[in-house]
């Protein structure tokens, strides 16, 4: 992993962009990256976020225990891409239709060990560890490295609530008190599976 954050490093922050930054992690091996000494003391019974850079990326680790998931949630603040370094991800994406209030769902893709998922700007999607028994590690790389949850938009598929998080928030979740969103809306929209 200390070899990742060295090229990621050598990048020009002026120049960082989403072929640029692929073009770089194209170059790099993830099945075969060596994170454990960034994991050392924490246990793969509770989800955890480990920072291990700040600039010119926001880089961290993910530690999910089996069937840890996120809320739908959409990234209209800041992109990257994910990586896979243990275990197997879970990623099913969303089109929010704003005029008709319905939000479309793709059919989900499994990623494994060393593969790598992007999310565009203004993205939605759902993110998961599918596995009953095994835990999955990921590594985030996101731009712009000050990482912003004020207006980042959750959806709650069984409820078809959704609300959008403000400064206070600190990570994507509904589980936040009250205060930490600027908006919640109940019966906000309809789900369509695409498949």
């Amino acid at each position: 992993m200390k070899r990742v954050l060295e090229k990621l490093q050598k990048l020009d922050p002026e120049k960082i962009e989403p072929n640029i930054l692929k073009i770089t992690l194209n170059t790099i091996d993830f099945a075969h990256v060596d994170y454990m000494s960034f994991l050392e003391g924490k246990g793969c019974e509770e989800y955890s976020r480990i920072y291990i850079m700040e600039s010119p990326l926001r880089v961290f680790l993910n530690i999910w225990p089996p069937q840890h998931q996120l809320p739908v949630h959409q990234h209209n603040n800041y992109w990257g891409y994910i990586a896979v370094l243990k275990g197997l991800l879970t990623e099913t994406s969303f089109v929010f239709e704003e005029e008709k209030n319905q939000l479309s769902c793709h059919p989900p893709k499994n990623y494994r060990k060393g593969e790598v998922i992007f999310e565009p700007l203004n993205g939605i999607h759902h993110i998961q560890n599918p596995s009953p028994s095994k835990p999955l590690v990921t590594a985030h790389i996101y731009h712009p490295s000050i990482m912003d949850y004020n207006g980042v938009r959750i959806f709650d598929i069984k409820k078809k609530k959704m609300a959008w998080m403000n400064e206070k928030a600190n990570r994507v979740s509904w589980d936040h008190p009250k205060d930490h969103y600027s908006k919640i809306e109940k019966k906000a929209f309809s789900v369509v599976n695409l498949w």
